[in-house]
Protein backbone atom coordinates (compact mmCIF):
# COMPACT_ATOMS: atom_id res chain seq x y z
CA UNK A 1 0.00 0.00 0.00
CA UNK A 2 1.66 3.38 -1.08
CA UNK A 3 2.28 5.95 1.90
CA UNK A 4 0.46 9.46 1.34
CA UNK A 5 3.29 11.40 2.43
CA UNK A 6 1.53 15.04 1.92
CA UNK A 7 -1.19 13.99 4.01
CA UNK A 8 1.21 12.78 6.66
CA UNK A 9 3.54 15.62 6.84
CA UNK A 10 0.19 17.73 7.12
CA UNK A 11 -1.07 15.51 10.03
CA UNK A 12 2.40 16.00 12.01
CA UNK A 13 2.21 19.84 11.42
CA UNK A 14 -1.18 19.69 12.91
CA UNK A 15 -0.45 17.95 16.37
CA UNK A 16 2.68 20.12 16.52
CA UNK A 17 0.57 23.32 16.20
CA UNK A 18 -1.97 21.63 18.76
CA UNK A 19 0.73 21.24 21.11
CA UNK A 20 2.33 24.82 21.20
CA UNK A 21 -1.02 26.97 20.64
CA UNK A 22 -1.73 30.36 22.35
CA UNK A 23 -4.90 31.00 23.24
CA UNK A 24 -6.69 32.89 20.78
CA UNK A 25 -7.90 35.85 23.80
CA UNK A 26 -4.51 37.06 24.65
CA UNK A 27 -3.32 37.31 20.88
CA UNK A 28 -3.14 41.66 20.38
CA UNK A 29 -5.81 42.40 17.38
CA UNK A 30 -4.27 43.15 14.37
CA UNK A 31 -2.44 46.74 13.38
CA UNK A 32 -5.45 48.63 11.46
CA UNK A 33 -3.40 49.23 7.91
CA UNK A 34 -3.26 52.69 6.57
CA UNK A 35 -5.39 53.94 4.08
CA UNK A 36 -4.61 53.87 0.80
CA UNK A 37 -4.59 56.97 -1.24
CA UNK A 38 -3.06 55.44 -4.15
CA UNK A 39 -3.77 51.76 -5.73
CA UNK A 40 -0.75 49.70 -5.73
CA UNK A 41 -0.18 47.80 -8.95
CA UNK A 42 -0.39 44.41 -7.36
CA UNK A 43 -4.08 45.42 -7.18
CA UNK A 44 -4.24 45.35 -10.81
CA UNK A 45 -6.09 47.71 -13.34
CA UNK A 46 -9.72 48.63 -12.96
CA UNK A 47 -12.48 46.53 -14.27
CA UNK A 48 -12.81 47.00 -17.93
CA UNK A 49 -16.74 47.04 -18.82
CA UNK A 50 -17.64 46.52 -22.15
CA UNK A 51 -20.79 48.20 -23.69
CA UNK A 52 -22.03 47.32 -27.15
CA UNK A 53 -23.34 49.77 -29.59
CA UNK A 54 -24.90 48.76 -32.65
CA UNK A 55 -25.06 52.63 -34.93
CA UNK A 56 -24.80 55.75 -33.44
CA UNK A 57 -27.08 57.27 -31.16
CA UNK A 58 -27.60 61.08 -30.71
CA UNK A 59 -27.15 62.34 -27.24
CA UNK A 60 -30.64 63.81 -25.78
CA UNK A 61 -30.60 67.48 -26.18
CA UNK A 62 -32.71 69.84 -24.10
CA UNK A 63 -35.85 70.71 -24.32
CA UNK A 64 -34.71 74.67 -24.93
CA UNK A 65 -32.50 73.63 -28.08
CA UNK A 66 -34.93 71.48 -29.86
CA UNK A 67 -36.02 72.52 -33.15
CA UNK A 68 -39.66 73.02 -32.50
CA UNK A 69 -38.64 75.92 -29.58
CA UNK A 70 -36.06 77.72 -32.10
CA UNK A 71 -38.70 78.28 -35.01
CA UNK A 72 -41.80 78.89 -32.73
CA UNK A 73 -39.23 82.01 -31.12
CA UNK A 74 -38.50 82.94 -34.57
CA UNK A 75 -42.12 82.92 -35.70
CA UNK A 76 -42.90 84.98 -32.71
CA UNK A 77 -40.74 87.54 -33.13
CA UNK A 78 -41.07 87.94 -36.58
CA UNK A 79 -45.06 88.31 -35.80
CA UNK A 80 -43.98 90.84 -33.16
CA UNK A 81 -42.12 93.01 -35.34
CA UNK A 82 -45.21 92.77 -38.12
CA UNK A 83 -47.52 93.45 -35.43
CA UNK A 84 -44.99 96.81 -34.39
CA UNK A 85 -44.46 97.69 -37.43
CA UNK A 86 -48.58 97.50 -38.03
CA UNK A 87 -49.38 99.82 -34.75
CA UNK A 88 -47.02 101.84 -36.34
CA UNK A 89 -48.53 102.54 -39.46
CA UNK A 90 -51.64 102.74 -38.01
CA UNK A 91 -50.66 105.71 -35.46
CA UNK A 92 -48.98 107.57 -38.50
CA UNK A 93 -52.00 107.94 -40.75
CA UNK A 94 -53.99 108.89 -37.58
CA UNK A 95 -51.60 112.02 -36.65
CA UNK A 96 -51.74 112.42 -40.56
CA UNK A 97 -55.78 112.40 -40.68
CA UNK A 98 -55.74 114.86 -37.94
CA UNK A 99 -53.14 117.12 -40.05
CA UNK A 100 -55.55 117.08 -42.92
CA UNK A 101 -58.52 117.59 -41.13
CA UNK A 102 -56.96 120.61 -39.32
CA UNK A 103 -55.61 122.26 -42.49
CA UNK A 104 -59.17 121.11 -44.02
CA UNK A 105 -60.80 123.70 -41.42
CA UNK A 106 -58.59 126.84 -42.48
CA UNK A 107 -59.45 125.84 -46.14
CA UNK A 108 -63.02 125.64 -46.35
CA UNK A 109 -63.54 127.96 -44.02
CA UNK A 110 -62.25 130.48 -46.07
CA UNK A 111 -63.91 128.95 -48.87
CA UNK A 112 -67.42 129.69 -47.25
CA UNK A 113 -66.82 133.47 -45.73
CA UNK A 114 -65.73 134.30 -49.56
CA UNK A 115 -68.98 132.53 -51.02
CA UNK A 116 -71.07 133.97 -48.46
CA UNK A 117 -69.45 137.33 -48.86
CA UNK A 118 -70.18 137.06 -52.64
CA UNK A 119 -73.60 136.02 -52.12
CA UNK A 120 -74.72 139.13 -50.17
CA UNK A 121 -73.38 141.07 -52.98
CA UNK A 122 -76.00 139.55 -54.98
CA UNK A 123 -78.89 140.26 -52.99
CA UNK A 124 -79.20 136.69 -51.46
CA UNK A 125 -77.45 135.49 -47.33
CA UNK A 126 -75.42 132.27 -47.40
CA UNK A 127 -75.44 130.42 -43.86
CA UNK A 128 -72.62 128.42 -45.16
CA UNK A 129 -69.63 130.70 -43.32
CA UNK A 130 -67.49 128.83 -40.54
CA UNK A 131 -64.13 129.26 -38.99
CA UNK A 132 -64.77 126.73 -36.66
CA UNK A 133 -63.20 123.10 -36.15
CA UNK A 134 -64.87 120.54 -38.61
CA UNK A 135 -66.46 117.73 -37.30
CA UNK A 136 -63.77 114.83 -37.83
CA UNK A 137 -64.59 111.32 -39.07
CA UNK A 138 -63.41 108.74 -36.59
CA UNK A 139 -61.18 107.04 -39.40
CA UNK A 140 -59.09 109.16 -41.54
CA UNK A 141 -59.86 108.54 -45.27
CA UNK A 142 -58.22 109.26 -48.37
CA UNK A 143 -60.01 110.57 -51.90
CA UNK A 144 -59.99 108.24 -54.88
CA UNK A 145 -57.73 109.63 -57.35
CA UNK A 146 -60.15 109.07 -60.10
CA UNK A 147 -63.15 109.99 -57.99
CA UNK A 148 -65.45 111.95 -59.83
CA UNK A 149 -67.04 115.62 -57.62
CA UNK A 150 -70.82 116.43 -56.73
CA UNK A 151 -71.94 119.41 -55.45
CA UNK A 152 -74.99 121.59 -54.50
CA UNK A 153 -76.38 124.94 -52.40
CA UNK A 154 -79.41 124.30 -50.64
CA UNK A 155 -80.90 127.57 -49.90
CA UNK A 156 -84.58 128.31 -48.47
CA UNK A 157 -86.70 130.51 -46.27
CA UNK A 158 -85.63 128.19 -43.22
CA UNK A 159 -81.94 129.00 -42.09
CA UNK A 160 -81.74 125.91 -40.79
CA UNK A 161 -81.65 124.02 -43.92
CA UNK A 162 -79.58 126.19 -45.87
CA UNK A 163 -75.99 124.42 -46.52
CA UNK A 164 -73.36 123.54 -49.01
CA UNK A 165 -72.41 119.85 -50.25
CA UNK A 166 -69.87 118.18 -51.75
CA UNK A 167 -69.93 114.18 -52.26
CA UNK A 168 -66.44 112.58 -53.09
CA UNK A 169 -65.58 109.37 -53.13
CA UNK A 170 -63.01 107.45 -50.96
CA UNK A 171 -60.32 104.71 -52.19
CA UNK A 172 -62.25 102.32 -50.22
CA UNK A 173 -65.01 103.15 -53.14
CA UNK A 174 -67.20 104.68 -49.82
CA UNK A 175 -68.99 108.38 -50.29
CA UNK A 176 -67.51 111.12 -48.71
CA UNK A 177 -69.27 114.40 -47.64
CA UNK A 178 -68.14 117.96 -47.06
CA UNK A 179 -71.00 119.39 -45.15
CA UNK A 180 -71.49 123.27 -44.47
CA UNK A 181 -74.38 124.32 -42.54
CA UNK A 182 -74.95 126.17 -38.76
CA UNK A 183 -72.01 127.74 -39.57
CA UNK A 184 -70.39 124.82 -39.14
CA UNK A 185 -68.17 122.28 -41.45
CA UNK A 186 -68.55 118.60 -41.18
CA UNK A 187 -66.62 115.87 -42.67
CA UNK A 188 -68.30 111.86 -42.70
CA UNK A 189 -68.77 109.20 -44.70
CA UNK A 190 -72.08 108.66 -45.68
CA UNK A 191 -73.17 105.28 -45.11
CA UNK A 192 -72.44 106.83 -41.37
CA UNK A 193 -75.72 108.74 -41.87
CA UNK A 194 -77.63 106.52 -43.59
CA UNK A 195 -80.71 104.67 -41.93
CA UNK A 196 -80.83 102.27 -43.79
CA UNK A 197 -78.23 99.49 -46.16
CA UNK A 198 -77.60 101.17 -49.07
CA UNK A 199 -76.33 100.20 -53.01
CA UNK A 200 -72.24 100.13 -52.79
CA UNK A 201 -71.35 102.59 -55.50
CA UNK A 202 -68.39 100.95 -58.19
CA UNK A 203 -65.57 102.44 -58.59
CA UNK A 204 -65.20 106.41 -60.54
CA UNK A 205 -68.77 106.45 -59.91
CA UNK A 206 -70.37 109.34 -61.86
CA UNK A 207 -72.18 111.62 -59.27
CA UNK A 208 -75.07 114.02 -59.74
CA UNK A 209 -76.87 116.25 -56.95
CA UNK A 210 -80.18 118.21 -57.87
CA UNK A 211 -82.06 120.34 -55.16
CA UNK A 212 -86.05 120.91 -54.42
CA UNK A 213 -87.94 123.48 -53.37
CA UNK A 214 -87.91 122.00 -49.67
CA UNK A 215 -84.56 122.17 -49.22
CA UNK A 216 -84.27 118.54 -49.89
CA UNK A 217 -81.14 116.98 -52.07
CA UNK A 218 -81.10 114.32 -54.40
CA UNK A 219 -78.21 112.07 -54.90
CA UNK A 220 -77.53 109.91 -58.21
CA UNK A 221 -74.48 107.15 -58.34
CA UNK A 222 -74.15 104.57 -60.27
CA UNK A 223 -74.13 100.58 -58.49
CA UNK A 224 -71.17 98.39 -59.14
CA UNK A 225 -73.74 96.35 -61.09
CA UNK A 226 -74.28 99.47 -63.42
CA UNK A 227 -77.62 100.29 -61.80
CA UNK A 228 -79.21 103.69 -61.35
CA UNK A 229 -79.03 104.17 -57.48
CA UNK A 230 -80.46 107.06 -55.19
CA UNK A 231 -80.52 108.68 -52.09
CA UNK A 232 -81.52 111.62 -50.45
CA UNK A 233 -81.22 113.94 -47.59
CA UNK A 234 -84.15 115.79 -46.49
CA UNK A 235 -82.64 117.31 -43.50
CA UNK A 236 -78.62 118.26 -42.83
CA UNK A 237 -76.62 115.65 -41.82
CA UNK A 238 -79.45 112.78 -42.39
CA UNK A 239 -80.07 110.86 -45.51
CA UNK A 240 -82.40 107.93 -46.92
CA UNK A 241 -82.42 105.45 -49.12
CA UNK A 242 -84.80 105.54 -52.28
CA UNK A 243 -85.34 103.39 -55.11
CA UNK A 244 -85.02 104.39 -59.14
CA UNK A 245 -87.07 101.85 -61.24
CA UNK A 246 -89.89 101.68 -63.53
CA UNK A 247 -92.63 99.67 -64.59
CA UNK A 248 -89.82 97.36 -66.91
CA UNK A 249 -87.79 96.92 -63.18
CA UNK A 250 -84.43 98.66 -62.25
CA UNK A 251 -82.75 101.19 -64.37
CA UNK A 252 -79.42 99.83 -66.35
CA UNK A 253 -76.53 102.23 -67.35
CA UNK A 254 -73.80 101.56 -69.76
CA UNK A 255 -70.95 100.63 -67.79
CA UNK A 256 -69.15 104.45 -68.36
CA UNK A 257 -72.23 106.62 -68.55
CA UNK A 258 -72.06 109.94 -67.22
CA UNK A 259 -74.87 111.30 -64.82
CA UNK A 260 -76.53 114.97 -64.32
CA UNK A 261 -79.89 115.65 -63.25
CA UNK A 262 -81.97 119.09 -63.17
CA UNK A 263 -85.65 120.09 -62.66
CA UNK A 264 -88.48 120.34 -66.06
CA UNK A 265 -91.66 122.01 -65.76
CA UNK A 266 -93.57 121.18 -68.37
CA UNK A 267 -96.98 121.81 -70.06
CA UNK A 268 -99.20 120.41 -66.67
CA UNK A 269 -95.89 118.73 -65.61
CA UNK A 270 -94.96 120.33 -63.22
CA UNK A 271 -91.83 120.13 -60.96
CA UNK A 272 -90.51 117.07 -62.59
CA UNK A 273 -86.62 115.25 -61.47
CA UNK A 274 -85.12 114.26 -64.61
CA UNK A 275 -81.98 112.25 -64.80
CA UNK A 276 -79.81 111.99 -68.36
CA UNK A 277 -77.90 108.68 -68.68
CA UNK A 278 -76.56 106.39 -71.44
CA UNK A 279 -78.09 102.96 -71.04
CA UNK A 280 -76.06 99.69 -72.05
CA UNK A 281 -76.46 100.33 -76.06
CA UNK A 282 -75.31 103.76 -75.24
CA UNK A 283 -77.96 105.38 -75.92
CA UNK A 284 -79.07 108.70 -74.61
CA UNK A 285 -81.95 108.45 -72.21
CA UNK A 286 -84.10 110.73 -69.71
CA UNK A 287 -85.28 109.22 -66.28
CA UNK A 288 -88.04 111.43 -64.83
CA UNK A 289 -90.19 111.21 -61.77
CA UNK A 290 -92.37 113.00 -60.36
CA UNK A 291 -92.65 111.99 -56.73
CA UNK A 292 -88.60 110.64 -56.56
CA UNK A 293 -88.74 108.20 -53.31
CA UNK A 294 -91.63 106.11 -54.61
CA UNK A 295 -91.01 102.38 -56.41
CA UNK A 296 -91.84 102.31 -60.16
CA UNK A 297 -92.05 106.02 -60.44
CA UNK A 298 -89.85 106.99 -63.17
CA UNK A 299 -90.21 106.93 -66.52
CA UNK A 300 -87.71 106.54 -69.70
CA UNK A 301 -87.37 109.18 -72.80
CA UNK A 302 -85.26 108.26 -75.36
CA UNK A 303 -82.96 111.41 -76.43
CA UNK A 304 -80.26 110.93 -79.13
CA UNK A 305 -77.24 107.71 -79.70
CA UNK A 306 -74.04 109.00 -77.82
CA UNK A 307 -71.81 105.61 -79.14
CA UNK A 308 -68.23 107.39 -80.39
CA UNK A 309 -65.82 105.79 -82.66
CA UNK A 310 -62.63 105.33 -81.19
CA UNK A 311 -60.21 107.97 -82.34
CA UNK A 312 -56.19 107.84 -80.85
CA UNK A 313 -55.33 110.33 -78.19
CA UNK A 314 -59.33 110.79 -77.24
CA UNK A 315 -61.47 108.83 -74.80
CA UNK A 316 -64.31 107.31 -76.14
CA UNK A 317 -66.91 107.69 -72.92
CA UNK A 318 -69.50 109.99 -73.70
CA UNK A 319 -69.72 113.57 -72.46
CA UNK A 320 -72.68 115.13 -72.15
CA UNK A 321 -74.73 117.53 -69.14
CA UNK A 322 -78.44 118.54 -68.52
CA UNK A 323 -78.22 122.30 -67.97
CA UNK A 324 -82.40 122.87 -66.78
CA UNK A 325 -85.20 124.91 -68.41
CA UNK A 326 -84.95 127.27 -71.15
CA UNK A 327 -88.23 129.71 -71.31
CA UNK A 328 -89.17 129.67 -75.18
CA UNK A 329 -90.90 132.19 -76.44
CA UNK A 330 -91.62 130.49 -79.70
CA UNK A 331 -94.51 128.76 -78.95
CA UNK A 332 -97.57 128.35 -77.20
CA UNK A 333 -98.98 125.67 -75.22
CA UNK A 334 -101.59 123.39 -76.77
CA UNK A 335 -105.05 124.03 -75.83
CA UNK A 336 -103.46 126.49 -72.92
CA UNK A 337 -105.84 127.39 -70.36
CA UNK A 338 -106.34 131.00 -68.70
CA UNK A 339 -103.29 130.86 -66.54
CA UNK A 340 -100.92 128.90 -69.30
CA UNK A 341 -101.85 131.69 -71.61
CA UNK A 342 -98.11 133.62 -72.50
CA UNK A 343 -96.29 130.99 -70.87
CA UNK A 344 -94.81 129.11 -74.02
CA UNK A 345 -93.27 125.79 -74.07
CA UNK A 346 -90.81 124.66 -71.52
CA UNK A 347 -87.57 123.20 -72.95
CA UNK A 348 -84.77 121.36 -71.18
CA UNK A 349 -81.59 122.64 -72.55
CA UNK A 350 -78.86 119.54 -73.07
CA UNK A 351 -75.22 119.55 -74.32
CA UNK A 352 -73.70 116.53 -75.61
CA UNK A 353 -70.34 116.47 -77.26
CA UNK A 354 -69.51 114.55 -80.47
CA UNK A 355 -65.68 114.46 -80.93
CA UNK A 356 -64.22 118.18 -80.44
CA UNK A 357 -67.99 119.30 -81.33
CA UNK A 358 -70.80 120.71 -78.83
CA UNK A 359 -74.17 120.19 -80.01
CA UNK A 360 -77.46 121.83 -77.87
CA UNK A 361 -80.72 119.49 -77.43
CA UNK A 362 -84.01 120.30 -76.60
CA UNK A 363 -86.34 117.97 -74.67
CA UNK A 364 -89.92 119.04 -73.30
CA UNK A 365 -92.52 116.44 -70.85
CA UNK A 366 -96.03 117.17 -70.92
CA UNK A 367 -98.78 116.23 -69.69
CA UNK A 368 -97.43 114.32 -66.53
CA UNK A 369 -98.32 111.34 -65.47
CA UNK A 370 -98.21 108.26 -67.25
CA UNK A 371 -99.65 106.85 -69.52
CA UNK A 372 -100.46 110.06 -71.38
CA UNK A 373 -97.18 111.48 -70.93
CA UNK A 374 -96.09 112.95 -74.13
CA UNK A 375 -92.23 113.84 -74.47
CA UNK A 376 -90.38 115.14 -77.33
CA UNK A 377 -86.34 116.14 -78.14
CA UNK A 378 -85.09 117.64 -80.75
CA UNK A 379 -81.12 118.94 -81.92
CA UNK A 380 -81.49 122.60 -81.28
CA UNK A 381 -77.57 123.68 -82.26
CA UNK A 382 -78.86 127.54 -82.94
CA UNK A 383 -78.88 127.60 -79.02
CA UNK A 384 -75.13 127.13 -79.15
CA UNK A 385 -74.57 129.77 -82.14
CA UNK A 386 -72.71 132.66 -82.23
CA UNK A 387 -73.83 136.05 -83.62
CA UNK A 388 -72.33 135.00 -87.02
CA UNK A 389 -73.41 131.33 -86.57
CA UNK A 390 -70.57 129.72 -85.52
CA UNK A 391 -70.71 126.26 -83.25
CA UNK A 392 -68.85 125.50 -80.43
CA UNK A 393 -65.81 123.50 -81.65
CA UNK A 394 -63.58 122.23 -78.46
CA UNK A 395 -59.86 121.47 -79.06
CA UNK A 396 -58.83 118.79 -76.79
CA UNK A 397 -62.40 117.27 -76.81
CA UNK A 398 -64.29 117.83 -73.67
CA UNK A 399 -64.09 115.31 -70.76
CA UNK A 400 -66.70 116.74 -68.67
CA UNK A 401 -69.65 119.72 -68.95
CA UNK A 402 -71.27 121.59 -66.39
CA UNK A 403 -73.99 124.21 -65.88
CA UNK A 404 -74.28 127.44 -63.63
CA UNK A 405 -77.47 128.97 -63.88
CA UNK A 406 -76.88 133.00 -63.57
CA UNK A 407 -80.22 133.99 -61.93
CA UNK A 408 -80.55 136.35 -64.94
CA UNK A 409 -78.00 138.93 -64.01
CA UNK A 410 -75.88 138.09 -67.37
CA UNK A 411 -76.47 140.06 -69.91
CA UNK A 412 -75.24 140.74 -73.78
CA UNK A 413 -74.90 144.50 -75.06
CA UNK A 414 -78.52 144.60 -75.91
CA UNK A 415 -79.75 143.91 -73.16
CA UNK A 416 -80.91 140.15 -73.60
CA UNK A 417 -79.88 138.04 -70.62
CA UNK A 418 -78.44 134.64 -70.63
CA UNK A 419 -79.87 131.79 -68.81
CA UNK A 420 -76.48 129.66 -68.39
CA UNK A 421 -72.73 129.48 -68.08
CA UNK A 422 -71.65 126.34 -69.76
CA UNK A 423 -68.24 124.86 -68.19
CA UNK A 424 -66.01 122.26 -69.99
CA UNK A 425 -62.86 120.60 -68.81
CA UNK A 426 -60.74 118.55 -70.85
CA UNK A 427 -57.80 117.15 -68.82
CA UNK A 428 -55.43 119.90 -68.74
CA UNK A 429 -55.41 122.51 -66.80
CA UNK A 430 -57.84 124.68 -68.51
CA UNK A 431 -61.25 125.19 -67.70
CA UNK A 432 -63.24 126.72 -71.17
CA UNK A 433 -66.28 129.12 -70.50
CA UNK A 434 -69.64 129.89 -72.37
CA UNK A 435 -72.74 131.79 -72.28
CA UNK A 436 -75.74 130.29 -73.39
CA UNK A 437 -79.69 130.96 -73.63
CA UNK A 438 -82.79 131.26 -74.98
CA UNK A 439 -83.77 133.98 -77.86
CA UNK A 440 -80.13 134.62 -76.97
CA UNK A 441 -76.98 134.00 -79.18
CA UNK A 442 -73.73 132.01 -77.03
CA UNK A 443 -70.95 134.23 -75.55
CA UNK A 444 -67.68 132.78 -74.93
CA UNK A 445 -66.63 133.36 -71.77
CA UNK A 446 -63.31 134.10 -69.71
CA UNK A 447 -62.80 130.96 -67.94
CA UNK A 448 -59.68 129.96 -66.03
CA UNK A 449 -56.83 128.20 -65.69
CA UNK A 450 -56.14 125.67 -62.67
CA UNK A 451 -52.41 125.60 -61.01
CA UNK A 452 -52.77 121.74 -62.18
CA UNK A 453 -54.89 119.22 -64.35
CA UNK A 454 -58.25 118.16 -63.44
CA UNK A 455 -59.76 115.02 -63.42
CA UNK A 456 -63.07 116.31 -61.87
CA UNK A 457 -65.38 119.35 -61.38
CA UNK A 458 -68.76 120.12 -60.24
CA UNK A 459 -70.47 123.26 -59.39
CA UNK A 460 -73.70 124.90 -57.39
CA UNK A 461 -76.19 127.60 -58.35
CA UNK A 462 -74.13 130.21 -56.22
CA UNK A 463 -71.22 129.99 -58.74
CA UNK A 464 -68.68 127.84 -56.92
CA UNK A 465 -66.58 125.51 -58.78
CA UNK A 466 -64.56 122.64 -57.19
CA UNK A 467 -62.01 121.35 -59.35
CA UNK A 468 -60.43 117.89 -58.41
CA UNK A 469 -56.42 117.07 -59.28
CA UNK A 470 -56.63 113.85 -57.98
CA UNK A 471 -55.56 114.64 -54.59
CA UNK A 472 -56.57 118.09 -54.08
CA UNK A 473 -59.73 120.15 -54.35
CA UNK A 474 -59.15 123.66 -55.68
CA UNK A 475 -62.19 125.61 -55.09
CA UNK A 476 -63.16 129.04 -57.31
CA UNK A 477 -66.11 131.94 -57.09
CA UNK A 478 -67.38 133.76 -59.93
CA UNK A 479 -67.19 137.06 -59.48
CA UNK A 480 -68.40 139.50 -61.91
CA UNK A 481 -67.04 138.44 -65.18
CA UNK A 482 -64.31 136.18 -63.71
CA UNK A 483 -63.10 133.17 -61.75
CA UNK A 484 -60.71 133.42 -58.75
CA UNK A 485 -59.13 131.21 -56.58
CA UNK A 486 -60.47 131.20 -52.94
CA UNK A 487 -57.31 131.30 -49.82
CA UNK A 488 -55.81 128.68 -48.59
CA UNK A 489 -58.43 125.84 -51.20
CA UNK A 490 -56.00 123.38 -51.81
CA UNK A 491 -57.48 120.78 -49.35
CA UNK A 492 -56.56 116.92 -49.01
CA UNK A 493 -58.02 114.41 -47.54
Amino acid sequence: MPLDVPWLSHQANQAAMSDHSIPLEILPPPPIPPPEYHKSQHQGADAVHNHYHIGQQEVPRPWYRQKWVLWSLAGALVSFVVIGLIIMGVMLKLELGKKATSGDTSAFGTTGTASSTNISKKGGNSATATGSEPEATATPFTMLATSQLASAFVKTNDAAQTRRVLIRQEDSLDLLVTEWTHGQMTHYRLRDRLDAKHVVAKPETPLALQVDDTGTIHLFYVSGTNLLSYLYQPSPGQWKAGEVSSDHGAIRTSAHTSLSTAWHNGYRASRLLVVAFDNPSQQLQLAIAGSPSEPGAWYIVDVTSVSRTSVPGQSNIPCYSLAGDLYSQDAVAPEASTQDIGRGNQYMLLAVADGAELHAWECSVDFWPPPDVQARCRQADDRFRTGSGENITLVPAPLQIAWVYLHGDRKDINGATHDYLLLSQDGTAAVREHLAGGGISRRRGNGFTAPTNIKAMSTTSEGMLFASSGKDVFVYAKRGDFWEPDVSTNVTF
